[in-house]
């Protein structure tokens, strides 16, 4: 296989043309920083200067830690973002997207490019010194100072006073950079910045214990658009859960579960929020991929080992798990005979269990098997009482018979004619409609519900005459 440069496509559309090109053709050479380049110079296409005012790059050996090398403020670099800022891959309050760099071969990217933003200060104490588009350090809304000793990242808070400027260009005056932020996503594509590309390879590896490391939950991560997806900035490094089963990230939309079983599966604060509240992993497992969007009536699905969350426009968000996720799913689930869940499962005080969705239900009693309960045969058991009413529980799933259907129950059964509704037969006029032979006998189908005489006899109304006993 022919072996091509490290040059990728998206490096070639971004490429810097004039004195920008320049300085990202000198910064490609190991051990060159784009700040030792960029010192006194001007970005291309910025109406802002790259003008520091008081910095000089000193290359420092690389750290066995994982924040990388030059980790200390000594080193001269500016802190990550999520080491102050609660673990936030964001910028601060106060702070704003100014600029940006990419640094190749990254391990936190997998071996790809990785994106690393300046967040700079606001002037909003002052403005002065701004004719080189950087205000007076006075005048900052964050004061110059280093990262804690509880972290290995002790790099400069809020000390270095420059500003590449491919960011929020409106904003014509600055402060010093506040702190950094880092993606395996070109910023261009989630933030208000130009695609004029700078790089300093030496800070690859540069990086706080609060960020994500690269693995399964970081492709996901990337593949979905990094910042700009529903997920938005990470929250945390990767966490494990207390039982040691599964990962997590979170982020400011949601969070990314992986386990060695699912992979990696993302959802949203909101799916997050329910996942939660219908009993999380020991109830329905981890997710096993992305929620299904655009289903039926606007409705959305997402999987998880045991069942599933769902909402629509018509129905709330419920949760199916267990076995009736199962009969669901294969009754063809919102495009099935039941369509929608309406309501969580019910669990009846003498034992036994019904969920309910838009045209039926999944129910099963103690001594009964799990069944299907929909369209006509649901809304003649509703009027016959349901379980507690003259037919008792369901005994199996409704049948398909000649010129028409059949549900048996515990204590009757329902039938009904091809396109026509359910009636109910119970009791002594049971026994003697199957005597004669029942739907198939001289009788034929009933045409309603067996009625009580008031005399301790009952009547059923059948299409070849009626049956009283």
């Amino acid at each position: 296989m022919t072996t091509t440069n490290r040059t990728t496509l998206d490096e070639v559309l971004t490429r810097p043309r004039g004195l920008a090109g320049l300085v990202d053709r000198l910064a490609r050479g190991r051990g060159v920083s784009r700040r030792g380049v960029l010192v006194g110079a001007a970005v291309a296409g910025s109406a802002l200067a790259t003008d520091p005012k008081a910095y000089a790059l000193r290359p420092q050996s690389a750290y066995a830690t994982i924040c990388g090398p030059s980790n200390t403020a000594a080193g001269g670099w500016t802190i990550f973002c999520a080491t102050i800022n609660k673990g936030v891959n964001g910028c601060p309050p106060g702070s704003f997207t100014a600029g940006w760099w990419k640094a190749a071969d990254s391990s936190w990217c997998g071996g790809g490019y990785r994106y690393i933003v300046d967040c700079n200060a606001k002037c909003t104490r002052c403005t002065s010194g701004c004719s080189d588009h950087i205000c007076d350090s006075k005048c900052w809304n964050c004061s110059c100072g280093a990262g804690s000793k509880a972290t290995c990242d002790q790099r400069r808070v809020c000390c270095n006073d420059f500003r590449y400027g491919q960011c929020n260009t409106q904003v014509k005056c600055s402060g010093g950079v506040h702190c950094r932020v880092v993606s395996c996503v070109p910023p261009y594509r989630w933030d208000n910045c130009s695609t004029t590309s700078l790089r300093s390879d030496a800070t690859a590896e540069h990086s706080s214990p609060y960020l994500p490391q690269w693995g399964p939950m970081e492709q996901l991560y990337t593949a979905m658009g990094g910042q700009r997806s529903y997920l938005k900035a990470s929250t945390s490094p990767i966490k494990n859960t207390i039982d040691g089963r599964a990962k997590y990230v979170n982020y400011q939309g949601g969070r990314i579960w992986w386990t060695s079983a699912t992979g990696a599966a993302a959802m949203t604060s909101f799916v997050l929020s329910k996942y939660a509240e219908y009993g999380g992993p020991d109830v329905i497992g981890f997710p096993t991929g992305p929620r299904l969007e655009g289903l039926r009536d606007g409705g959305w699905v997402q999987r998880f080992q045991n069942g599933a969350i769902v909402d629509s426009t018509v129905t709330a968000t419920q949760c199916v798990w267990g076995w009736r996720w199962t009969m669901w799913n294969q009754s063809g689930r919102e495009n099935g005979p039941l369509r929608w869940p309406v309501a969580l499962v019910e669990n009846f005080p003498a034992g036994g269990w019904i969920q309910r969705f838009q045209k039926g239900a999944i129910v099963s009693g103690i001594t009964t098997p799990r069944a299907l309960v929909h369209n006509w045969a649901w809304t003649a058991w509703l009027e016959l009482g349901r379980e507690g009413g003259v037919l008792g529980f369901p005994t199996g799933d409704r049948q398909d018979i000649a010129r028409g259907t059949t549900q048996g129950f515990e204590h009757g059964g329902l039938w009904s004619l091809a396109g026509a509704p359910c009636y109910g037969v119970w009791g002594p006029v049971l026994e003697q409609w199957q005597a004669a032979g029942g739907p198939a006998g001289r009788y034929g189908f009933p045409l309603a519900h067996v009625a009580d005489n008031g005399d301790g006899t009952s009547t059923g109304r059948f299409e070849g005459g009626n049956i009283t006993a």
